[in-house]
This record gives structure tokens, sequence and C-alpha cells, in this order.
């Protein structure tokens, strides 16, 4: 992550939950506020598709939010 791609990887975080398939976030450390949103995104929906996976790769960090790396939710799916 950096370098401006936080909106491409909110679109694709979008786009998988309602599809299915995994999405792979690299140093989401660089994005903190991206990966708040995206933990918001996820457990607000009413609507994910039983195949989306999200994967995020991290350095430790004091930016990085604790609750997305606490929080597992196991959540039926729809599709």
């Amino acid at each position: 992550m950096g370098c401006g791609q936080e909106c491409y990887a909110r679109r694709v975080i979008t786009q998988t939950m309602v599809h299915g398939g995994w999405v792979v976030l690299q140093n989401g450390h660089f994005c903190a506020d991206l990966m708040t949103d995206a933990l918001a995104q996820i457990t607000a929906s009413d609507t994910i598709h039983s195949a989306f996976r999200l994967w995020i790769t991290s350095e430790s960090s004091s930016q990085f939010p604790a609750n997305v790396l606490q929080v597992c939710t196991v959540r039926p799916a729809v599709g």
C-alpha cells in the first residue's frame, strides 16, 4: 500500500465483497485509516459473498489500528 493506492483498494474490497474472491493488501501499516475503514465496511455490511477473503500484511506500528488485528468476524454469507 501507499503511493495513492487507497482509492483502488477501497474499490476492490467493495467489489470483492459482492462478487467473492481474495483481496491481499500488503504494507497495511502505511494506510492505517484504510484498515479502520475496511473493518467498518465489512462489519456493517449485510451482504458479503461467501467466497470473500481479505488478507492484510503489516509491520508492527503504533499507527495500525489494534482492533483490526484483534477482530476475527465469522458472519453468515450471502451468495
